[in-house]
């Protein structure tokens, strides 16, 4: 099991590591490296990345989860089941599972680069130098790059997924109930320019 994750569980933690390895059929490593990454989300997202998991995912409390094989939906039950759990578990347990407080993070230490009146994403993610926060109750998502912060309107979409397609022409896609649909198809609500750092 990997030493850093077991450190910063405590003795609680590693007993409900071993609880939920069971109880899910994930090993003791991929249950511990999940624990910690919803731990680092303070329980209401995860970003991380195991082979049990299919490689690189994350997931967000209220219904989002975004894995490398978005069609095992066997294997995105099983995620999002265990996901669920320990974010429950973390919001009853924090300083019981997690050993040292310093290992959750400060609200402070990520500053919101959105626009403020939009609240709080139901997700975020970073690409290539392209970043994005996503707002399904408010049915937009910004996208900020080098020279701009756009928002744009999702319409009816439920987004479920981020793509950028490198190439000839840089392409930025998201998957939603309807399939994948080009960035570009969306109204965009307003552009703000970045100024050159």
């Amino acid at each position: 099991m990997s030493q850093t994750v077991m450190h910063a569980l405590s003795p609680q933690g590693l007993a409900i590591v071993d609880e939920l390895a069971e109880r899910h059929a994930f090993s003791r490593d991929a249950i511990a490296h999940m624990v910690s990454a919803v731990a680092d989300g303070n329980g209401q997202m995860a970003m991380f990345s195991h082979p049990e998991f299919g490689g690189p995912g994350q997931w967000m409390q209220g219904g989002m989860l975004m894995l490398s094989d978005p069609l095992n939906h066997a294997l995105n039950a099983r995620v999002d089941a265990l996901c669920h759990e320990i974010g429950e578990m973390i919001g009853e347990q924090a300083g019981e599972i997690v050993a040292h407080q310093s290992a959750w993070p400060a609200a402070e230490e990520n500053p919101a680069w959105w626009p403020a009146e939009l609240g709080t994403p139901s997700a975020t993610g970073e690409q290539n130098g392209l970043r994005y926060a996503y707002f399904a109750q408010a049915r937009r998502l910004v996208v900020q790059t080098e020279d701009s912060l756009r928002v744009y309107d999702t319409l009816d979409h439920r987004i479920s997924g981020f793509a950028q397609q490198q190439g000839g022409q840089s392409r930025f896609t998201v998957t939603s109930q309807h399939g994948e649909v080009d960035l570009t198809s969306l109204p965009v609500i307003s552009i703000r320019k970045q100024p050159p750092s």
